[in-house]
């Protein structure tokens, strides 16, 4: 029988919720960006194409430069490591273990409204078409992620959040 360090710690988690990520919806999501960049570029101008690119490139880079200054300056003693993640909806700087829903959920209420004050900086110069543009790429992005915090909110107890590639799991001790 194996024996047990007396400095040992042992964490029970109770899986209370998961959800998965199905691929035919993400694949559906994902691909409704596509007529709205058309249908912007022929309503208003082809160049609209342009901040669709650059939307697509650059917001998940200000997301991951966010979400590090926000767990760095503001949540100071999170242990777990945080890496880039590459798979819809969660595209960005992620937890490697789990991390408190509630951190989660802070820091996208972060990216939503840090987000939309970048964009709406960049009105006067970049004008109507192309804000709008990226202000409803900033959505597309944000919108599942905040459809997995729906699913999560009958909840009560705060509990941990695991990000995985097939499922985001929720969890109580």
């Amino acid at each position: 029988m194996h024996r047990l360090d007396k400095d040992s710690t042992i964490y029970n988690f109770t899986l209370v919720k998961k959800v998965r990520h199905r691929p035919l919806p993400l694949l559906l999501y994902g691909l409704l960006l596509l007529p709205a960049a058309v249908l912007w570029a022929a309503s208003t101008s082809v160049y609209v194409l342009a901040s669709f690119a650059g939307g697509l490139l650059l917001l998940p880079l200000l997301y991951s430069a966010l979400a590090a200054l926000y767990t760095r300056l503001l949540v100071p003693d999170q242990r777990s490591p945080w890496s880039y993640g590459w798979r819809f909806p969660w595209l960005g700087l992620l937890p490697e273990q789990h991390v408190p829903l509630r951190i989660v959920i802070l820091i996208h209420h972060q990216l939503l409204w840090i987000g939309c004050a970048v964009v709406c900086c960049l009105y006067p110069w970049i004008g109507e078409a192309h804000w709008s543009a990226l202000l409803a790429l900033h959505i597309w992005y944000l919108l599942p992620r905040y459809w997995i915090f729906f699913m999560l909110r009958h909840v009560k107890k705060p509990g941990l959040l695991k990000i995985n590639a097939a499922d985001t799991s929720y969890y109580v001790q």
